[in-house]
């Protein structure tokens, strides 16, 4: 794997150099290093590097004027910002870079800790057998995709958590790869035009399984992210309200997820979509939010009816004073405009205390359960109710 992924590492103390490249090459990476701007932005043409770790003090430049030169640059590495200082200093540094369009992924404070590079490193080394158009399109059509289902459950006031709907999560079995999540190749879907038969295929099998569990007795809700590049076309309300009524489900048992990025590209064409899709009674949340990139506009502007709190605040809630202040107050905005929220990336016993108390009224993430087969949903929403039974969760 060396050849393909090539780490650059800016920083201008000399130690953690040489202890950053020892890991990465150790893991798989080929290393280049430099002690200042000059040195990093002429590895940038040269080295062309896969992921670039940088620390913000640096003497010749600081960490916020690289950020915007690799913007100006137009860099698309992976960015990881490595430093000694505060971590707001670092979560503001990192916002910078995402409004920007950077593809900044975290961050990690000085003494590093070497179990915590080693993970990021993993998480960033690319396979030699990176999936293909090719590859994609002939998983499409002989059925190497599945689709996988989350719970999602209320936060009852009763105090128990009922499972009441799933959302539908694409995966890919294939053949060399082995399993392949969304985030590995939905871009490539995009950027190939086969986007709309994936959404297509998961459409179709996701309709097709909830109907299955309503003729077994088992009532749930649908979720299904929607592209931004499919909200163009001004007959999609009216096949998906086909695709409802060809399998007897009523539109108000699927709810169309989609980013703020769907709600920007053309905004007028945009809003006639989602608006006939709540006309028809479809379900339409804003999803992601809280990742930076949200403008409170579109909660007013776009007619949603639910707000998704993005997982990466979810998993931080039950560590991050900061965290959780921030929800407290989306959910408050969220409450007085009129929409439901759902929060993503709950892991923690302790998120779920905390957001019963701010009156989350939905949530999703690995407390209730990892994504699973359509064909272990039932069972696992038998064993969720019995866990999250008021009595068993006092106990």
């Amino acid at each position: 794997m060396t050849d393909i992924n090539r780490l650059l590492v800016v920083d201008d103390q000399a130690d953690i150099l040489e202890f950053i490249a020892t890991v990465a090459e150790f893991s798989g990476y080929r290393v280049a290093t430099a002690q200042n701007a000059e040195r990093a932005f002429s590895l940038l043409r040269e080295f062309e590097p896969t992921l670039i770790m940088l620390d913000l003090q640096m003497p010749d430049m600081d960490g916020v004027e690289l950020i915007r030169r690799l913007a100006v640059h137009g860099t698309r590495a992976p960015i990881v910002i490595s430093s000694g200082m505060d971590s707001r200093v670092l979560a503001s540094v990192e916002q910078l870079g995402l409004t920007q369009g950077l593809n900044m992924i975290g961050n990690m404070q000085k003494p590093l800790a070497l179990p915590d590079l080693e993970a990021l490193l993993a998480s960033q080394l690319v396979n030699a057998l990176e999936p293909t158009e090719r590859d994609l399109k002939h998983g499409i059509e002989k059925g190497e995709l599945t689709v996988y289902y989350q719970p999602q459950a209320d936060l009852a006031l009763d105090g128990s958590v009922p499972v009441v709907g799933v959302e539908a999560l694409v995966r890919w079995n294939h053949p060399q790869l082995g399993l392949v999540l969304p985030d590995q190749f939905i871009g490539l879907a995009e950027r190939t035009g086969l986007i709309g038969e994936l959404t297509h295929f998961v459409l179709n099998d996701s309709l097709t399984q909830l109907a299955n569990w309503r003729s077994q007795g088992l009532k749930l809700g649908l979720a299904v992210n929607l592209s931004p590049l499919l909200v163009k076309d001004l007959d999609f309300p009216d096949q998906l309200s086909e695709m409802m009524r060809a399998r007897k489900l009523t539109n108000s048992d699927l709810t169309i997820e989609i980013t703020e990025t769907a709600a920007l590209e053309d905004p007028a064409l945009t809003r006639d979509i989602l608006t006939r899709l709540r006309v028809k009674n479809f379900g339409l949340s804003l999803d992601d939010f809280g990742t930076g990139h949200s403008s409170l506009t579109q909660l007013y502007k776009m007619p949603f009816n639910e707000l998704k709190i993005d997982r990466s605040l979810g998993m931080e809630m039950h560590s991050s004073a900061e965290a959780r202040t921030i929800t407290r107050s989306l959910i408050d905005l969220a409450h007085n405009l009129g929409l439901t929220v759902c929060t993503e990336g709950v892991e923690q016993a302790a998120t779920v205390d905390f957001l019963r108390e701010v009156r989350s009224n939905r949530i999703q993430g690995y407390w209730l359960a990892r994504p699973m087969s359509a064909a272990l949903v039932p069972d696992a929403i038998a064993r969720i109710a019995q866990r999250t039974a008021p009595q068993a969760i006092s106990a």
